[in-house]
């Protein structure tokens, strides 16, 4: 037996099972383990692109806690808002209701409607007579509707309107503010807008003017009536002119320097008696 070649074959069988030892590590640990590491580069080299990307459009990264946090803090502003919109809608109940019939439900039908409303204006200026309050020819502008039935889109504005004059005449006959006379309410043009116009998406406004004579020291209790009204009343501006600060006697009649309808003032006039037109509006919101 030749023992050199034997230790010859044993030599190379030993090297050709470390190369196949050699071999198998490979595909059994190390080609995973490239794989996996080249899946975990990728991986990386993807989360770092969106982190770039997140960077480049002002993103910031939140963790959970903060994210919960806002949850909370937009849950909360819905609620204030929800507070908000109720807020406006009982705020707004008043001018938005229209003319019950005698069951209580509102008026459907426009010629019913257009007869109530002639019946209602009939009843304010009855009040204002009943009360003795000189006031002027033209003292409540109220739309004449004659043979013609109007539609809804003329309704529902003066229906507003009326409303509004009917809480100005309310505040106007209130005996304890002792009115001396009434000169009159006029409502702006049409879609007549504010001049703060911030909040315009919430609200529309409806402007007008208010003219009376009254002792100087009713000023203040008939502003307070303004802000107590049901109404959303905001006051612009409150101008004063007559017999006070003119310092002179009074007269058996004045006319108002803008009007020749102007009333018929009560003769021996207080010179505390002040003649206020105070330009207004009402807020009706659109929520």
């Amino acid at each position: 037996m030749d023992i050199s070649g034997i230790k010859k074959n044993k030599f190379w069988i030993s090297i050709g099972g470390v190369i196949v030892i050699v071999i198998a590590f490979y595909f059994c640990v190390v080609g995973p383990f490239r794989s996996r590491n080249s899946e975990k580069i990728e991986n990386i080299e993807r989360l770092l692109t969106k982190l770039e990307r997140y960077a480049s459009k002002g993103h910031k990264i939140r963790n959970k806690k903060w994210i919960k946090a806002e949850k909370m803090k937009l849950e909360a502003a819905r609620k204030i808002q929800h507070g908000y919109e109720q807020f406006y809608k009982e705020r707004d109940t008043q001018l938005e209701k229209i003319f019950g019939s005698f069951d209580g439900e509102e008026i459907e039908d426009e010629a019913l409607w257009a007869n109530r409303y002639i019946q209602e204006t009939d009843i304010l200026l009855d009040r204002i007579k009943a009360r003795a309050i000189p006031y002027g020819k033209n003292a409540l502008h109220f739309k004449q509707w004659r043979e013609k039935i109007p539609s809804w889109e003329e309704i529902i504005p003066e229906q507003k309107r009326f409303w509004i004059t009917e809480a100005l005449v309310n505040i106007i006959l209130k005996e304890e503010l002792e009115v001396d006379y009434f000169e009159g309410i006029n409502f702006e043009i049409e879609n007549a807008v504010s001049g703060d116009t911030t909040h315009t998406e919430l609200y529309d406004t409806i402007p007008f003017t208010v003219e009376v004579g009254i002792n100087v020291e009713r000023l203040f209790p008939l502003i307070n009536e303004f802000l107590k009204s049901e109404l959303s009343f905001e006051i612009e501006t409150i101008g004063l002119n007559g017999e006070l600060n003119r310092l002179r006697m009074p007269e058996t009649v004045e006319k108002s320097p803008r009007s020749g309808d102007s009333v018929q003032k009560r003769s021996f006039q207080s010179p505390s008696i002040v003649n206020v037109v105070i330009s207004a509006y009402v807020l009706d919101f659109k929520i």
